[in-house]
């Protein structure tokens, strides 16, 4: 048996052990920043305003969790757009819609994964930005 003052000492290690089990457990539903990059090719000159939601399907609903919108003048936009986000690990629902002058809006989406290597593994220091092919809306 242990102690009442073996207990004493313990107490703060169990205390740290446990809240230490509880933050991995739930790390991954954490938003975490990250660089997308909306890949808007040649035709960016013609887009004035791009629009993307961040969709996660759960329970059968399928809900947006992150909705962001540009806009720019004639000519302003560049055919690479770096933006940030902040979204918890896993696997998303990209939807992208694009407007440019005198033509129907272009839509673009696709599954993009979140996912990050764990922080004890190390090799997560030096990710890449995600990009998102969206030129593929534009033709």
């Amino acid at each position: 048996m242990l102690t009442e003052r073996a207990r004493r000492r313990f107490a703060p290690i169990l205390l740290v052990a446990a809240m230490l089990g509880a933050y991995a457990m739930i790390e991954r539903d954490l938003p975490h920043e990250r660089d997308v990059v909306l890949d808007l090719g040649d035709s960016a000159i013609d887009v004035t305003s791009v629009e993307v939601a961040w969709i996660r399907t759960r329970g059968g609903v399928d809900e947006a969790e992150l909705t962001t919108q540009w806009h720019f003048a004639q000519g302003a936009a560049r055919a690479t757009q770096r933006v940030h986000v902040r979204l918890p690990d896993g696997e998303w629902e990209a939807l992208v819609a694009l407007e440019r002058p005198g033509r129907e809006p272009a839509h673009w989406s696709g599954r993009v994964n979140l996912e990050r290597t764990s922080w004890w593994k190390r090799d997560n220091l030096k990710e890449d930005p995600v990009i998102l092919p969206v030129r593929e809306a534009l033709r």
